[in-house]
């Protein structure tokens, strides 16, 4: 069994006090840490402390976050939730790569060499930063070296809704550009996930007229940023907020459909910037929540994942920070039912973008998901 410890701090100063205490109370020597924290900590003074005590973290800055345990029901701004580990370091690899003038494809495509070279049946949780990386092509960067069906689970970093700058970071780097992955020996760390979404069209498709990657540049033969305000009737300091509540529904030209939430705008080429990809030639409508019925999905979704995978030692949550914004307090019925069904430790954050396998095995990039990741030790 992986052995645990997770906390939330809502100060540096906190989180301090609470590090040292686990170290000196917790039953075992600490290996592997995620942290999951606010834009608002100094990251780089965090990282040094892990550093000092050669601990590998995978860290990402966040949009809220959330830690659900026997003593924590815990859905926060401007925290940090940090779970150390005692994963054996023969069992995990990771790797950070800055991304500097390679494409988000490019990227992946780095990554998707590191995770083959790691271990021969790997499986990964990946992170990113960048309001400008195109998540869907990171995926599909990592999946051209790696396989569809690589077990892979995660998220978009984010900086608490603010659009401007998010980060990834380790006990050695740090980067507002990149990508890193957590590669698991998959003989040794089990890792299985699901997603759930929920989201619905509003009706009317629209074409896409030009397109590059994730930035749109015209729909409906209107420039991509004006379509978009005078169709929601929101004047352009509402964006990229209000964009998160109201994604696109890409359909693709082989029927099926993604949802693509706005994270930045270009105001001199009235472009739209969108976590993923949305190709030229696709239509897009727009959609919303449909309220309780989203909660009510992701519940069926959680119970009949649980009854096939009911072995977890820990659970990692990547939810969309729209989820969080539509459901207000209620998301924390979703989560806990998570936490309940498995009585693991739930940690997490929540999005600007989420990464995982659908129900067929295969990985891609989505918004508005609730994606949980099963973390489990094989063998004796």
């Amino acid at each position: 069994m992986i052995s645990t410890h997770a906390f939330v701090s809502e100060s540096f100063s906190d989180f301090q006090i609470k590090f040292e205490h686990a170290l000196n109370t917790v039953g075992f020597r600490p290996s592997l840490a995620f942290a999951f924290v606010s834009v608002e900590f100094p990251l780089t003074r965090l990282m040094d402390i892990f550093k000092a005590q050669q601990i590998t973290l995978f860290g990402s800055s966040t949009g809220g976050e959330i830690l659900f345990d026997t003593k924590n029901n815990y859905i926060r701004e401007k925290s940090a939730v940090v779970v150390l580990t005692d994963i054996s370091p023969d069992s995990f690899r990771l790797h950070l790569i800055k991304r500097g003038k390679l494409s988000s494809f490019e990227l992946g495509q780095v990554l998707g060499n590191k995770i083959n070279a790691s271990f021969r049946h790997p499986s990964v949780i990946i992170g990113a930063s960048s309001i400008l990386m195109d998540g869907q092509a990171l995926v599909e960067g990592v999946l051209s070296k790696s396989g569809n069906q690589l077990p892979m689970f995660g998220g978009l970093a984010g900086d608490d809704a603010r659009f401007e700058q998010t980060f990834v970071f380790t006990n050695h780097a740090i980067s507002n550009e990149g990508a890193m992955v957590l590669v698991f020996d998959q003989n040794k760390i089990e890792l299985t996930g699901m997603i759930s979404s929920g989201w619905v069209s509003l009706g009317a498709e629209f074409p896409v007229n030009r397109s590059d990657g994730n930035i749109v540049f015209e729909i409906n033969g209107l420039p991509a940023l004006d379509m978009y305000m005078d169709y929601l009737n929101v004047k352009e300091e509402d964006l990229p907020g209000v964009g998160i509540e109201y994604p696109f529904m890409v359909k693709n030209s082989d029927g099926t459909s993604v949802l693509r939430a706005v994270t930045g705008i270009n105001k001199k080429q009235r472009s739209l910037i969108f976590a993923g990809s949305v190709p030229q030639g696709s239509s897009v409508s727009f959609s919303t929540s449909p309220g309780f019925e989203i909660m009510e999905n992701t519940r069926d979704k959680i119970i009949s994942f649980h009854d096939k995978n009911q072995k977890a030692d820990l659970l990692l949550l990547f939810s969309c920070i729209a989820r969080h914004i539509a459901l207000g307090p209620l998301i924390s019925a979703e989560i806990k039912l998570a936490s309940i069904k498995w009585k693991k430790p739930l940690a997490g954050f929540f999005t600007y973008g989420e990464i995982g396998n659908n129900d067929n095995g295969h990985c891609s990039f989505y918004n508005q998901t609730f994606t949980l990741a099963l973390l489990r030790k094989k063998g004796k």
